[in-house]
């Protein structure tokens, strides 16, 4: 006799990628089966089934907040949404965490830590299943995030950023709207901005691309330059997604402020308003730069990733008409120009990986070396202290 379990509205990931959602899913346990069928019933799927085929584990978050595996799983039949047949090698409760964070370099002194990250990724992935399913927008936990996130950030007031642990997610549309959250509290706090108006900026940056989810995935990735039409669209998501705000009592004004003006530029003629200077609210003009910084150092189907050093030195270079240069100023002493995960060329020719930035010496963090002047790997390597080493310093980044 087969055993079965039913998940009922379960979240589905593969890693940290949100996939989508499904009415329930319905593991059938068979006696003497070395692999056991499921089926999940009205799946609701923002990726291909073919790029789903060849996924290797599936993690599941119920409406209860149970957390379940599905490993070593393939679809057999998806010729019927309604039920999507597949057999697994096991299912169960997750005793473990959801997988770590993909990174060679050791994570230490993480201002945001992994729970909060997750919760912050299932909180957008929620929030964007609802506006595709167009339900009611789920603000309350997003506000719960943004605590969160101000909570976690006001324990390390003095610590410089380090954005590798999100930006492992493997989705840029969850991880953007975290990135972008993180690093606009960092630069509030650091302006010296009240606990209540930090969580004002945490809500509106986490909500600050909501209107890009009324525009099509093929504008929004397109490879090649937008036309008149295509560029149009983009440049109302700001207006849309205050609109789409625009009714809930449960979002603040500066809040919506923020979804509204982002795209605004210090010295006039950005979107959707053309507004200038003080016009623009102060928490709009914190998100302009961790928005345009985060982009620019993530990788997108159009064009690679920058390093975090040309992507500071194209935000310097735009001072003059795009940005608050009195934030921008605030963004330089909380990030360093190579930040822990990147990569480094040493005046020895060596690679280094940066481990920690020291405060106060941003061009001389502590780092591991990589590989010797020759190229070749190191092993065993240990930690150096540039700002004791005066015989070596940085000559720039490495280009992987």
């Amino acid at each position: 006799m087969n055993d079965e379990t039913v998940v009922p509205y379960p979240q589905i990931f593969s890693g940290f990628s949100h996939i989508g959602s499904c009415r329930e899913f319905v593991w059938i346990q068979q006696p003497d089966e070395a692999d056991c069928r499921f089926i999940m019933r009205d799946l609701r799927c923002g990726d291909s089934f073919e790029n789903l085929m060849i996924r290797k584990d599936l993690f599941m978050c119920s409406e209860a907040g149970e957390e379940f595996v599905v490993k070593d799983f393939r679809l057999l039949d998806i010729t019927d949404p309604q039920n999507i047949v597949g057999t697994a090698h096991y299912f169960g409760i997750m005793t473990d965490k959801f997988p770590e964070v993909k990174s060679s370099i050791p994570m230490q002194n993480v201002m945001i830590s992994k729970p909060t990250q997750l919760l912050a990724i299932r909180a957008v992935s929620t929030m964007i299943s609802a506006v595709e399913a167009e339900k009611r927008i789920p603000t309350r936990e997003t506000r719960e995030v943004a605590a969160q996130l101000v909570a976690e950030i006001a324990r390390t007031p003095d610590a410089l950023l380090n954005l590798l642990a999100v930006r492992a997610f493997d989705d840029y549309t969850y991880a953007h709207n975290v990135n972008v959250a993180t690093l606009s509290l960092v630069i509030g706090q650091a302006m010296g901005i009240s606990r209540n108006d930090l969580h004002s900026l945490g809500v509106g940056a986490l909500l600050h691309d909501i209107g890009k989810l009324k525009i099509t995935k093929d504008i929004l990735n397109k490879v090649g330059p937008l036309n008149q039409n295509e560029l149009g669209l983009i440049r109302q998501h700001p207006r849309i997604g205050y609109e789409m705000l625009h009714s809930s009592k449960e979002i603040g004004e500066w809040s919506k402020l923020i979804v509204l003006q982002h795209h605004e530029k210090f010295q006039g003629g950005g979107y959707p308003d053309g507004l200038k200077g003080n016009e623009i609210s102060v928490m709009a003009r914190i998100v302009a730069i961790a928005d345009v910084y985060d982009a620019l150092t993530t990788a997108r189907p159009f064009r690679p990733a920058m390093s975090p050093y040309f992507s500071t030195k194209i935000l310097l270079s735009n001072t003059e008409n795009q940005f608050d240069p009195a934030i921008l100023a605030v963004f330089l002493r909380r990030m360093s120009i190579y930040p822990p995960g990147s990569l480094v060329r040493l005046n020895t020719g060596a690679i280094a990986a940066v481990i920690h930035s020291n405060p106060g010496a941003i061009l001389r963090p502590i780092v591991r070396m990589m590989k010797d002047p020759q190229g070749q790997e190191i092993r065993n390597s240990v930690e150096i202290d540039l700002l004791f080493e005066k015989g070596l310093y940085i000559t720039g980044p490495h280009a992987e």
